[in-house]
């Protein structure tokens, strides 16, 4: 096989591994938690889609590139590195450009750990395609296909919430609706949000629910969580820029509460 159609095949099972790897991984949660408003990153779910699948072309190609392996793989691994830390610091919005480039440093070697295995999937791939391995041309293909698939959704899978993280979610977007309906009808506010300084008069329009497992980041006083018990921190956003945060630590329903717009 000559060089063209040795990158092309890199180029394009890049590209189709990479587009339901982006979808399963940007959208999973989605579905999973119909009706819950995900709080959306930046530069958005659909243009991460885009550019996760033209960033995996290019590391196909980049494998594909030189008939000599060790160099395609290493600068495949090299680049993936790049394009997630540009990502990464895109969606970040942190202006902290000094902090995030040592913290990336730092992360580098493990992030190439982890993504030479994939590049030297890719060149496998590549090496099937071109006739490295036994069978038809029709069996090489289907062979390939179901390595392309297989490993888009195990990826796509890892950005799955935990059971506990989906069960705070439900959770916090069920109070903050009674919050709502609350303050619209002049009624008392659920025990849970009377610390949130600012709710009835702030909290307007629509908003966006952020997960995460930082919980330490809230300052409030709540029970220890158990052995192996995942702690969830939900960040509230409303249009109006009024935000607060709730802290859920299992098997309590009832999280910890308190603004993060300053109102006084």
């Amino acid at each position: 096989m000559n060089d063209q159609s040795r990158r092309m095949y890199g180029f394009f099972l890049g590209i189709a591994f990479g587009l339901p790897y982006a979808l399963i991984s940007q959208y999973i949660n989605v579905w999973m938690l119909p009706g819950i408003p995900l709080f959306e990153l930046p530069i958005g779910r659909v243009v991460s889609v885009i550019l996760t699948t033209l960033v995996m072309g290019m590391a196909g190609l980049i494998v594909a590139w030189d008939e000599e392996s060790f160099w395609g793989l290493m600068g495949a691994s090299l680049f993936l590195v790049l394009a997630s830390s540009m990502q990464a610091y895109l969606n970040s919005g942190s202006s902290q450009t000094v902090t995030f480039f040592f913290l990336s440093l730092f992360t580098f070697l493990p992030r190439l750990i982890i993504y030479l295995p994939l590049a030297f999937t890719f060149r496998w791939m590549v090496g099937v395609l071109e006739g490295n391995a036994r069978g038809s041309g029709l069996v090489r293909l289907l062979k390939v296909t179901v390595v392309i698939l297989v490993l888009a959704i195990l990826g796509g899978r890892f950005s799955m919430l935990v059971p506990e993280a989906q069960e705070a979610l439900q959770d916090m977007n069920t109070l903050v609706l009674e919050g709502l309906s609350a303050a619209a009808n002049k009624d008392d506010l659920p025990p849970a949000l009377i610390p949130v300084d600012g709710f009835p008069t702030y909290a307007r329009g629509s908003y966006t629910l952020e997960w995460s497992s930082d919980v330490d980041r809230l300052p409030v006083t709540r029970s220890v969580a158990g052995y192996g018990i995942t702690e969830s921190l939900i960040l509230i956003r409303f249009e109006s820029g009024y935000q607060f945060g709730c802290a859920f630590t299992p098997p309590s329903h009832v999280p910890k509460c308190i603004n993060i717009t300053r109102v006084r």
